[in-house]
Formats: structure tokens, C-alpha cells, sequence
């Protein structure tokens, strides 16, 4: 029998992620990407018959002509899951009640227009504390999945505080505490006090992929940026290493920026903004690598939700 894994993805829009940075379209965002990339990213995964969890926004509900899109999410077995109302990318610095209102507000849109009600949540830019803790438990939360174990930590966080010259401080911070660079590297019952730590809190915490030993981050975007030759050896090292696969994705990795549709909503390279690989990469090129990649993985491991992968992990207790 395989052993499970699970591809997550972070549903992030150019209006939920830039807020109105680079856009000059009179009106507005429209979506676009959001509905084409759905399309692109439900196509994939049913030509490798896989389900996944996807983190998505509660603001990105509020457009009515979306909710085709997140209906054929839902129609196609894949899981929704919380990834906050409006996308704070310095949420562990939210009072606790803004905080509470994040994931509450998102829960009540999507249940209102999926039928879903998310059981777990990802901070926007995995940015959470553990005082997030007592929230999720209030609001019924089974699994969180922000942690990213990897020794790169202090370097991805420099970098993007750099990157982000030009925007305010909480848009600068990101991956949360930085005792998570230490955290066990599969799924585990939380502490009560802390995210990173095993406990006997009934919260599961889902980290990241990352290496062994040097805890190299496993996801999509460095794989964009290194090459499938390094990636491969990664993955090697993980599955020789017995560990569980947990491959995280974004919906930029489905979509074709260059559609004519998307002009004057795009960031621009002079806004002291990250703007990640992604939206760069061709789509065709993009779909190309994910595939090889993907179809390895599945050769070796069985695809599941985080839902149902929390599900073998409260049964097994």
C-alpha cells in the first residue's frame, strides 16, 4: 500500500494578494485569472486523477461571477479549506479578535456559496503564532498547516522583507514564529501552547515538505526557480527517508498571464512588491514541469485530501 500525500494549494488572486497594487483597469480587478486558472488547475488534476485541498480567500467569494468556478470546485472532489477573509499577510500580528473575524467571516462566505464549511486553515504567507491556537479550537478547526519547517527560514525571511521595500511593515513579515524551522516534519497533534511542538491537543498540524537533514523547502514555487533536476534529487532524499509528502502549489501556477484580459492588473516590477516565478513562467512551461513532478510523486505515494489524510489520523488513535 502506498503511503499518503497531499497537494495543497494557496488560491491567492491579484486583488487578495496586490490589493490594488499595479492595477490602472478602470473598474477594477475582474477575476479573470481566478476563473481560468480554476479551469487550468481542475483540468490538471483530473488527467491525474487527484484531489486536493485548496486554501482560498473569503474576499475572493464576494465576486459573484466566481462562484461558477468555486462550485466546480467543489463538484470535482476537491476540499476548501480557510485561508483567511482578506489575505492579511501580517495576520499573527492581528488581535485576537481580528483574527477570530478572519477565519469565522471566510468559513461563513464559503459555506454560504460552496456548501463547504472549511475544517482547516493556512495563514496567508504561513505567517501564524501560537496564539492562534485557542481561536481555531473555538471555531471547530481540525488541522492547520502553516508550519514550514525548513532551515532556510531566516534567509526566506530577509528576503522577502527586502523584496517588499516599498510596502508597510505587516506586508513585510512572513512564515510566523522562527522556532518553526524546527518543527517535526510530518503530520502531529499539536501542543496546547505551541504549533511546532507535538502535543495531545486534538489539532493536527500539517508542515510543509521539506528534505531531510538540511530541511530544504519541497514546493512549487523554489521548484520554478531551481529546475526539475534538483527537485528531483529532493524528493529522492524523501522518499528513501520514509517521509510523507506534503507538496504545496498556488493557483499563479495555473495561470497564463499573458491573456490579453488580464492588462493594467498586473503588478509592476517598480512597486518594491514581491512577485513570485510564477507569473513569469509560460503557462505551458509551467504545466510541463508540475507534471513530471506530480506524476513522479504519484507513482510513489497516494494522493489524498488534507480532510481525508486527518481523517486516517484521528482513526488511528
Amino acid at each position: 500500500m502506498k503511503p499518503s500525500a497531499s497537494i495543497s494549494i494557496d488560491m491567492d488572486t491579484l486583488a487578495s494578494i496586490y490589493k490594488g497594487q499595479g492595477c490602472t483597469r478602470t473598474g477594477g480587478y475582474t477575476y479573470i485569472e481566478f476563473r481560468s486558472g480554476v479551469e487550468n488547475m481542475l483540468d490538471f488534476f483530473e488527467r491525474l486523477g487527484i484531489h486536493t485541498t485548496l486554501f482560498m480567500v473569503g474576499s475572493d467569494f464576494l465576486y459573484e461571477k466566481n462562484h461558477n468556478a468555486i462550485k466546480a470546485i467543489t463538484r470535482s472532489g476537491h476540499e476548501i479549506a480557510n485561508h483567511s477573509m482578506r489575505h492579511p499577510q501580517g495576520f499573527r500580528w492581528l488581535s485576537r479578535a481580528e483574527k477570530e473575524r478572519e477565519l469565522a467571516e471566510m468559513n461563513a462566505i464559503c459555506k454560504a456559496v460552496s456548501g463547504q464549511t472549511p475544517i482547516g486553515f493556512r495563514s496567508p504567507g504561513w505567517n501564524v503564532d501560537d496564539a492562534t491556537i485557542p481561536i481555531l479550537t473555538k471555531l471547530g478547526f481540525r488541522y492547520e498547516s502553516s508550519v514550514f519547517p525548513t532551515s532556510f527560514m531566516p534567509l526566506l525571511k530577509l528576503s522577502h522583507w527586502l523584496s517588499m521595500s516599498k510596502q508597510p511593515k505587516e506586508a513585510r513579515t512572513t512564515m510566523g514564529q522562527i522556532d518553526y524551522m524546527f518543527a517535526p516534519l510530518r503530520p502531529y497533534h499539536v501542543d496546547d501552547h505551541a504549533l511546532g511542538k507535538k502535543g495531545d491537543n486534538p489539532l493536527i498540524e500539517f508542515p510543509l515538505s521539506v528534505s531531510p537533514l538540511l530541511r530544504i523547502p519541497f514546493f512549487a514555487t523554489l521548484l520554478l526557480m531551481s529546475g526539475i533536476g534538483l527537485y528531483k534529487t529532493l524528493y529522492r532524499r524523501i522518499r528513501a527517508a520514509g517521509l510523507p509528502i506534503h507538496f504545496q502549489m498556488h493557483l499563479s501556477d495555473f495561470i497564463d498571464y499573458s491573456l490579453p484580459e488580464l492588462e493594467g492588473q498586473m503588478p509592476g516590477t517598480n512597486q518594491g512588491t514581491y512577485i513570485p516565478q510564477a507569473l513569469h513562467t509560460p503557462l505551458a512551461e509551467k504545466t510541463a514541469i508540475f507534471t513530471e513532478m506530480v506524476e513522479m510523486m504519484a507513482a510513489d505515494y497516494s494522493f489524498i485530501t488534507l480532510k481525508e489524510w486527518a481523517d486516517q489520523i484521528e482513526g488511528a488513535v
